[in-house]
């Protein structure tokens, strides 16, 4: 059985319509990123839009991942080494990723709109799995893993991030990520022992 084939003109509205809700986020923010406002930005007629998203929600949704996709859980071999890659991969994308500047506007229509936070804790929840996942891994190849809580950790590792990207603008590099794992490593995990 072959797999089925998509119209190209399929194809190419849903990428004029995910660029143009980017876009839009991006310069006004997510109350006036309406369905209306991304047919008239994308070209694309209203009703093909609602065919596939039917209200802003969704729509919202499948523009942040596409700009944002989660990331593979690393399984470098050591805990330390998928910490980092972790973080690293974190302040890259909070540095090059046009996902950067849609962040904010997702978190302010969280604080004002409970779909929207729903829709902001599905994807938080997906990146604290990365975390899980690491953990875990460590675990199965016999590394000692401390009795920590997971959002703890993640907490120390992003919190950095987050606080100079938003707040006080300074860079993000590879330095800091490394940093950030040692501190993270040398006080929460060597604090709450195995």
């Amino acid at each position: 059985m072959s797999a089925e084939r998509v119209d190209p003109r399929v194809l190419r509205s849903r990428a004029a319509v995910l660029a143009a809700t980017v876009e839009l986020l991006t310069e006004r923010g997510v109350a006036a990123t309406t369905i209306e406002a991304v047919a008239d930005r994308s070209g694309v007629a209203k009703t093909t839009i609602c065919r596939r998203w039917a209200h802003q929600h969704p729509l919202i949704l499948d523009a942040f991942a596409s700009v944002l996709p989660t990331p593979p859980t690393p399984d470098t071999g050591s805990l330390r080494s998928d910490l980092l890659a972790l973080v690293t991969g974190l302040s890259r994308a909070l540095t090059d990723n046009p996902a950067a500047t849609l962040m904010p506007a997702l978190i302010d229509a969280a604080e004002r709109d409970p779909a929207f936070a729903g829709l902001h804790h599905q994807e938080a929840a997906r990146r604290h799995n990365a975390v899980r996942e690491v953990l875990d891994h460590a675990r199965e190849r016999g590394e000692p893993v401390p009795d920590i809580d997971p959002d703890d950790l993640l907490d120390a590792l992003a919190g950095p991030l987050f606080h100079r990207r938003y707040l006080t603008g300074l860079p993000l590099d590879d330095a800091l990520a490394t940093r950030i794992v040692d501190r993270a490593t040398d006080s929460l995990i060597e604090r709450n022992p195995r």
